[in-house]
């Protein structure tokens, strides 16, 4: 067991120093006193989720073009989640997009998510037509047409090792449709 978590860390800590778009965290890991503890992924995804799993070789562009279809057919607007494997905060906000009833529901009723794969083949050139972030994850808000509405760093909506259901709840309710 101790052998990936220390595999772990030193992915963090190398991810986390490496410079894209200004979008990556250069600070050193945290040690895993703090760190989030991460359930495993849920068996079913969730029904919000068009790309479900950070997968590298997947072309955020084609995915995109997808969902805008089915968020353009359900009237819902699309929430991108910026992310890896890689990353424990990623894993834990997946597992409490799925788990928290308040939030799962929001996200079900009015977007849409597709997981974009930091790094990842195509994600460099995919990425640059929105703000840098800051941190992982990251969302990006667009329309249901795909264009862009807001970018949010997700150490906002944190609450110690897990995340604020109210806080979670506020900023997703804020850009629902209207």
């Amino acid at each position: 067991m101790a052998k990936p978590r220390l595999r772990n860390w030193i992915l963090g800590f190398v991810y986390s120093t490496v410079a894209f778009n200004g979008c990556a965290r250069q600070v050193a890991p945290l040690p895993d006193a703090v760190l989030p503890t991460v359930a495993e992924p849920a068996a079913e995804e969730p029904s919000f989720y068009t790309v479900g799993h950070y997968d590298k070789s997947s072309d955020p562009v084609v995915d995109l073009t997808n969902i805008i279809k089915r968020a353009t057919a359900e009237d819902k607007r699309i929430l991108l989640q910026v992310g890896g494997e890689w990353c424990s905060w990623c894993k834990l906000i997946s597992q409490y997009m799925h788990d928290n009833q308040v939030v799962s529901d929001i996200l079900t009723k009015h977007f849409v998510v597709m997981k974009v794969t930091y790094p990842g083949d195509h994600a460099e050139s995919f990425l640059q037509q929105f703000p840098k972030c800051n941190a992982y994850p990251h969302f990006f808000v667009l329309e249901k047409d795909g264009s862009f509405l807001h970018s949010q760093g997700t150490g906002e909506l944190e609450e110690g090792k897990g995340y604020d259901e109210n806080v979670f709840a506020e900023f997703l309710n804020s850009w629902v449709s209207k």
